[in-house]
């Protein structure tokens, strides 16, 4: 009886459930595909209105269409390993159009009413002037050096949408190929716009102007300063003239405060085989007042000065180093002479020493080694953009004479040291150790020891969207004999960034530097970024001005938009607390077209006198 009366209560349960689950079942149901319904109009809602802000944005970038379309990834002289030793069939160039097309899909058979148009009115660039820049010709053996050399030499011109270099075995043949370079045009025009936190800028480019190596720019601003409300400017250039690899540029500026002009003759060391490398640049301008920072007040100034700046310096390949891999290591001879002449100004040094205006000249030249290696790398300082760093150690002997009103002639010396190295999985690390210093009638004069270190991390995968790099760097500045008003300064371009006045002074210096950036493997509406966090400390020995410690921190992002023609731009916010200087906020913000605390890959090249000022 007991066993029946369960069977009869799991039986009576069981209906019970099964009628309560045919009862409620409709209706969850009808729950269930409303939420569904729901989520799917919300989802498509989304996609639509992110598409039309994505067709918003194509449609305004055509307007400033100026840069690749893809960031390609550069391997440099491994890339063209494999064909070392055979030899050049055949070298053809292909220019492709701006729009519909690709360098992976060369021909299209449909354009939009956009494309055709704007494909119409291009002046298509020239072959030769690709031809130019090439390193090698039909006959030549494959050296990976002088490809990787021209690929850079391309993409550093900046007058190309995309570039890419194939080398194609020819059939039937063991050691012969044919070349292959194409580039994609940019667009011969484009309309500059930005909105800035101090200023809005409007302007027009002309790039490859009449399908020639030449660009001209020409645009205005509209400053939020009462002292400064406009400025205008224009600039010219004509790159590798007759093949010399001679780049000539000339430009002005105009506005209440700064009005004048630069011109510059220039050839770089464009490969290893290259021979001299020199410049002549010289400048005009007339100051009314200088902006210690984007926020600060103006300090009247109202100068007018000339400089002018001459080098020239030769490569020689070391003997007995050829085929060895020792075989980009070259001997630098060079000269140089540097002079700033005021034709008028206020006084040679401000009560407060934070204003120079003295005349200078020096007379330098250097004996060094150099290696012409070096390590490439994307996303450290920059986005996407391949990034050179140097590779091995480079140094160089430094002797000249130095003319300076206030100290009259003294004669220079010093050394330079830089060394770089790329761990795998571990990062970038590079080292420079330099000496400097004056003597004068058998006394030692303004001596500087300086230490840099610079590393940057090997990314970290952050999940499976971001990735995150380190970059650390350390300055130590050591000075001793300094004259009067030539102590040590602590400012932007000696690391402490977002301070441009002279103020933070003393006769030692240890300025350390710490930044944390993020970056998103995924674009934004079509914008590559990264958010970073940084954090200035700056230690001042024998200061003059009683700042013995300066901290800078904040924060900021970079974007990268190559639709739009932004190849980079830095917006950050600083804050420095107990920073105290006259006339400046203890906050200010920051925006770049450029990272100038990335890494240079100057090599030693042009010898200047040691000074953190």
């Amino acid at each position: 009886m007991k066993k029946r009366y369960l069977l009869f209560l799991f039986f009576i349960a069981g209906m019970c459930c099964t009628f309560l689950v045919q009862a409620q079942s409709p209706y969850d149901d009808e729950v269930c595909l409303d939420k569904t319904v729901r989520q799917l109009r919300k989802e498509e809602q989304k996609q639509k209105l992110a598409a039309g802000m994505s067709k918003t944005l194509i449609y305004a970038s055509y307007l400033n269409y100026s840069d690749r379309t893809v960031d390609r990834i550069i391997t440099g002289k491994d890339e063209f390993e494999p064909h070392r030793g055979k030899y050049i069939r055949n070298v053809e160039v292909k220019v492709i159009a701006p729009y519909g097309v690709t360098i992976e899909k060369p021909e299209a058979d449909r354009f939009s009413k956009f494309q055709k148009f704007a494909n119409g009115i291009q002046i298509k660039t020239k072959d030769w002037v690709v031809r130019n820049d090439l390193l090698f010709k039909s006959g030549d053996a494959v050296d990976p050096i002088l490809f990787a050399d021209t690929e850079k030499n391309l993409w550093e011109r900046q007058t190309f949408k995309d570039v890419k270099l194939f080398i194609v075995p020819v059939e039937g043949t063991d050691n012969l190929v044919d070349v292959v370079i194409m580039v994609q045009d940019k667009w011969s025009w484009s309309l500059n716009f930005s909105v800035q936190f101090n200023k809005v800028t409007g302007g027009i480019t002309f790039q490859n102007f009449m399908g020639l190596p030449q660009s001209i720019a020409i645009g205005a601003s509209l400053n939020y300063r009462k002292d400064n409300f406009y400025s205008v400017y224009g600039v010219y250039k004509y790159d590798n003239i007759k093949r010399s690899h001679i780049d000539i540029k000339i430009a002005g500026d105009y506005s209440p405060l700064d009005k004048g002009g630069r011109l510059s003759i220039t050839r770089d060391f464009f490969s290893a085989n290259s021979k001299w490398a020199g410049h002549i640049k010289t400048s005009l301008y007339r100051e009314a007042a200088s902006v210690p920072n984007q926020l600060a007040s103006s300090i009247p100034t109202n100068t007018f000065c000339n400089m002018q700046d001459v080098w020239l310096a030769t490569s020689i390949k070391m003997p007995g180093l050829k085929k060895t891999r020792y075989d980009l290591v070259r001997m630098i001879l060079s000269a140089r002479m540097k002079r700033m002449d005021y034709i008028s100004r206020p006084y040679l040094r401000s009560p407060d020493g934070a204003q120079t205006f003295i005349d200078h000249t020096y007379f330098l030249g250097s004996l060094g080694f150099a290696n012409w290696d070096y390590y490439i790398d994307h996303s450290v300082y920059f986005l996407g953009q391949a990034e050179y760093f140097n590779k091995g150690l480079n140094g160089a002997l430094i002797l000249g004479f130095d003319y300076d009103e206030e100290l009259n002639k003294r004669f220079y010396s010093g050394i330079q040291l830089d060394y770089g190295k790329f761990i795998p999985k571990f990062g970038y690390l590079n080292s420079r150790v330099t000496y400097g210093g004056f003597t004068k009638k058998d006394s030692y004069q303004q001596l500087l020891f300086k230490i840099s270190e610079k590393f940057y991390s090997a990314p970290v995968k952050l999940g499976k969207k971001f990735m995150m790099r380190q970059i650390i760097s350390a300055d130590i500045n050591l000075g001793f004999n300094r004259p009067i008003g030539r102590e040590l300064v602590v400012n932007n371009s000696s690391g402490l960034r977002g301070v441009f006045v002279n103020y933070i002074r003393g006769a030692r210096s240890y300025v350390f530097g710490f930044e944390t950036v993020v970056y998103p493997t995924f674009k934004i509406l079509g914008f590559s970024s990264c958010a970073f966090m940084f954090a200035d400390l700056a230690v001042i020995q024998g200061s003059t001005t009683g700042h013995s410690l300066s901290q800078g921190y904040g924060a900021g992002v970079r974007l990268r938009n190559l639709k739009f023609g932004i190849g980079y731009f830095e917006l950050a916010f600083a804050y420095y607390p107990s920073l105290n200087i006259p006339g400046l906020k203890p906050y200010t913000i920051i925006s770049d077209y450029t990272n100038r605390r990335a890494i240079q890959e100057d090599n030693l090249f042009e010898p200047t006198i040691l000074s953190p000022e």
